[in-house]
């Protein structure tokens, strides 16, 4: 049914996203996510889909990757047919509205997209659909393509491209059997129409293989994208000409239109594109200014069975990619870590499974990252590794599983990391999850007793006392009654000086007022030294452990905790030795394919 836009709500759409700000998925970031399971706190997780009631293909209900803009998080779901909005703050839906068509669905992988103030969805009934980012009102669809739009979608200056591949979903017989890309004008020309039909412009067939999952990149004034059958198209933005082409994977020996299954990353500093092919042999192509592909500059095998069909990420002279050994469904995955001037494996790390989104890059400290991904296989969490100019192997690391109720078999979704560190992501559940960092604290606090006598001043009804630290100025530290003793605590490591002013209560206008004598000094007797530490916000393990050093003495256990849930723990160590260095370090404690395993938190 067609209804009638409101002017008032496109103008009112137009000035909210000019305000708001937008907040993409950046590759690479400087902001900082939570580091480890310990800092790791779930905001929220919202389910917004419904799980398949009958085997893949025919009924997958599938929830789309999530595009986070600015304030609010959009995504596609095939279980209500619905494109939707939450709020990131709250995790609560405050838009919604149905597809084109009821029947429509997505490919397995839904992909959407946003760009021009629209969100983009793809259906397998051939079509991409415009909804308005703040209203949500449907402004456009197109055409038909005759095969299932399954490709990433790449928005780039005022235009939409997107891919084809066969119809997995019990829908009309498909009109094409050539699987193309595609580019769309986003502009809402006729704004009476909520589905003004958009005409499409094929850019180019593949010849035996598909685009499906296909990621472009742009290079420039350029389109670069690859299909399946292992070859890939420079194509110009302007004139949707193909000004280049070349073909990889000739000598693999498996299917050929799986030659190519993953997508490319682009490196601006090389300029260079990297991507896997056949079984896990990683190319890099150099791209001149005019959108040629100048030459391949070498490869490596990065494993010696399985594939990738991932997205890599390239940074600072290295490729990130993952990739299965052998059966996705059954075997290990990896990640691997690619010199991109040598061509060789810097070293790889065993997965669950194998990661199907591209990872992000986090920049840390001392020309350091950590890159963050998740695992398509149960269940459904959220991983890194940490690399360094000079490493040679990395271990992995947990840093969010998602509680039993939303735990699932896969997880294709790459981990959106906020401009503030918040994590965002989706999986195979059908809930959209929110990680903020909650870092663990430690405060280390070392005093000395001191008691304090001094000369009796007998007209006093009591005493201030004060304290001057190293070089510093008198401050007050206490006052007292007529006593002539008192113990105080002070930080140790500092040299100390006291004095008292002795005082004495007398009249001035009726009222009661003190009257202070001259100060003298106070003799102080140093006693014991009390060393304490305090760790809060501990959490994501099954049990604790403070170690203490002592001097140049090795560590030495002195506390330990089975408590669950978010702690606080201290310890305290009296009769500590004056002269001597204390140093703690907490100490988490988990059971992994039931061998305990301990790591240095704090």
């Amino acid at each position: 049914m067609r209804t009638m836009k409101r002017a008032a709500a496109v103008a009112l759409s137009v000035v909210m996203l000019m305000t708001s700000g937008v907040t993409a998925k950046a590759a690479v970031t400087d902001a900082q996510p939570a580091k480890d399971v310990s800092e790791a706190k779930l905001n929220w997780n919202v389910k917004v889909g419904e799980l398949a009631k009958t085997e893949y293909p025919y009924d997958n209900n599938t929830l789309s990757r999530i595009k986070l803009v600015g304030n609010y998080i959009y995504a596609a779901d095939d279980a209500q047919h619905r494109i939707l909005k939450v709020d990131k703050k709250t995790g609560k839906v405050v838009k919604e509205h149905k597809y084109y068509d009821e029947s429509y669905v997505q490919h397995y992988i839904g992909n959407i997209a946003y760009g021009d103030g629209k969100i983009y969805t793809e259906y397998t009934s051939g079509r991409v659909q415009a909804f308005d980012a703040n209203t949500l009102e449907s402004l456009w669809i197109t055409e038909t393509t005759g095969n299932a739009v399954s490709s990433e979608l790449t928005y780039d200056n005022g235009k939409l491209y997107f891919g084809t591949h066969t119809r997995l979903w019990n829908e009309e017989e498909a009109t094409n059997t050539t699987y193309s890309y595609y580019t769309v004008d986003t502009k809402d020309e006729d704004t009476t129409n909520q589905y003004e039909e958009k005409k499409i412009t094929k850019l180019v067939d593949s010849e035996g293989g598909t685009f499906n999952f296909k990621k472009a990149v742009v290079v420039g004034n350029y389109i670069v994208i690859s299909d399946t059958a292992g070859k890939i198209f420079s194509i110009n933005k302007k004139t949707n000409e193909v000004v280049d082409e070349k073909q990889f994977g000739e000598n693999y020996d498996g299917n050929a239109n799986e030659r190519l299954r993953g997508n490319m990353a682009y490196d601006k500093t090389t300029q260079r594109i990297f991507f896997m092919v056949g079984t896990n042999d990683l190319y890099g192509v150099k791209i001149s200014s005019d959108g040629k592909f100048e030459r391949t500059d070498g490869n490596v095998k990065v494993y010696k069975t399985g594939y990738s069909a991932t997205t890599p990420e390239v940074y600072n002279g290295k490729v990130y990619v993952s990739g299965t050994k052998g059966n996705p469904f059954n075997d290990p995955g990896y990640m691997a870590v690619v010199d991109v001037k040598s061509y060789k494996v810097n070293y790889t790390v065993e997965l669950p499974g194998y990661s199907q989104a591209e990872p992000t890059i986090v920049k840390t400290a001392n020309n350091s990252v950590s890159v963050y991904f998740t695992v398509n296989n149960y269940p459904g969490a959220v991983y890194v590794i940490n690399d360094s100019k000079d490493t040679k192997s990395a271990k992995l690391e947990t840093i969010y599983v998602p509680s039993k109720e939303a735990q699932n078999g896969g997880c294709q979704s790459p981990v959106v990391v906020d401009t503030d560190g918040t994590i965002y992501y989706s999986n195979d559940s059908k809930y959209i999850f929110k990680v903020s960092r909650q870092a663990i604290t430690k405060t280390q606090t070392s005093t000395r007793s001191v008691k304090l006598t001094w000369k009796k001043n007998k007209s006093a009804k009591g005493y201030v006392i004060y304290v001057k630290a190293g070089k510093g100025k008198y401050k007050k530290l206490t006052t007292v009654g007529k006593t002539t003793k008192k113990t105080v605590t002070v930080k140790s490591g500092t040299s100390y000086k006291f004095k008292v002013k002795p005082y004495k209560y007398t009249k001035k206008k009726g009222k009661k007022v003190k009257k202070y004598y001259k100060a003298y000094a106070a003799k102080a007797k140093y006693g014991s030294k009390t060393v304490k530490v305090t760790y809060k916000n501990v959490k994501g393990y099954t049990s604790y452990r403070i170690d203490m050093k002592v001097g140049n003495g090795s560590y030495k256990k002195v506390l330990t905790s089975k408590k669950t849930g978010t702690l606080t723990l201290t310890y305290t160590q009296k009769k500590a030795k004056v002269g001597k260095s204390y140093k703690f370090r907490l100490v988490g404690i988990k059971t992994v394919n039931g061998k305990s395993v301990e790591k240095t938190i704090k």
